[in-house]
């Protein structure tokens, strides 16, 4: 057995892998639809953040009719969902899209970064996770291609200090998601657990919300801009969350982290392919860098608790 250590990761941890990336992808499209589905001001931040719970708990709901029935022990893990859903869907999904109406893309994508971080400083300190070498240089390089792809956008608006507050508590809300509740992710199917968060997260948030998207003008909602709340419904919330919790079920926290450094370059690549952008040195290096640096912290086992 210990002839295997330190070599390439087993193949049962791909479909984790793929999951961690295929979030990562859904997730990095959501600041450019976001802003979409907030043009005209007729849906605010808060409002967009009610429809992603909502739609979201209405989604996992519709699917979980398909799926074996599993019943939740509501005596002992209550405090735990509750956690959860505030954690990884109320304060991180609502102060992410509600500070992305005050701050610039590139300030957001650049606090994105700092997910990792948290979760890696406090699985240290809570899960007394050994941190080696490999480890600290992929995040590093992951970190310096994100910084280089932010550094080289041109944003419209410049940054916020409320709007970047926001976006920091949103991120150390998803780190805290990240290390906490590992116990519970293994508990229950992706499915239930989701359908439950998604709802728990929406019921609380409803009395804040619901006046003022009762008070919203919708009959000048655009197509554009319902399709890209549509897409931060379904694809930002509803499938990103289903492939994320797979690859929690599977993975350190720190490697499902690690994850969130593709998201800008997704968001920039994205943006060249629809004409939106252009392609640059910088965007090049940054997602080089970028690559490098998941590669290093994913790919390879190096030493006790250093592996996915």
């Amino acid at each position: 057995m210990s002839s295997t250590r330190g070599k390439h990761l087993p193949y049962r941890h791909t479909p984790a892998h793929l999951a961690a990336l295929g979030a990562a992808l859904c997730f990095g499209l959501m600041s450019p639809m976001c802003k979409v589905g907030m043009e005209g001001g007729v849906i605010d931040g808060l409002s967009l953040s009610m429809m992603r719970l909502g739609g979201a708990a209405v989604l996992f709901w519709l699917v979980s009719l398909f799926t074996p029935r599993e019943r939740v022990d509501w005596r002992k893990d209550l405090p735990m969902l509750l956690g959860m859903s505030l954690c990884g869907m109320g304060v991180n999904q609502v102060f992410y899209v509600c500070g992305l109406g005050y701050t610039s893309p590139t300030n957001a994508c650049v606090i994105a970064t700092t997910t990792p971080v948290f979760t890696l400083l406090m699985s240290i300190l809570v899960l007394h996770l050994a941190v080696t070498a490999r480890m600290v240089a992929g995040l590093a390089l992951a970190a310096a291609g994100a910084l280089v792809l932010c550094s080289g956008s041109q944003g419209g608006a410049s940054g916020n200090l409320l709007g970047d507050a926001m976006c920091v508590v949103s991120q150390f809300s998803a780190a805290c998601y990240f290390v906490f509740f590992g116990r519970v992710v293994k508990r229950y199917s992706p499915v239930t657990l989701m359908k439950w968060l998604f709802t728990i997260s929406a019921v609380v948030m409803l009395p804040f919300i619901l006046p003022g998207m009762c008070a919203a003008p919708w009959q000048e909602l655009t197509l554009r801009s319902a399709l890209g709340a549509g897409y931060v419904v379904a694809g930002g919330s509803f499938l990103s969350y289903l492939l994320l919790i797979y690859a929690q079920r599977h993975l350190k926290p720190p490697t499902v982290a690690t994850y969130n450094y593709v998201q800008p370059a997704v968001a920039a690549t994205v943006g060249v392919v629809l004409g939106l952008d252009i392609l640059t040195w910088q965007k090049i290096l940054a997602v080089a860098l970028i690559a490098v640096g998941v590669y290093f912290v994913t790919h390879l086992r190096s030493g006790k608790g250093a592996k996915p």
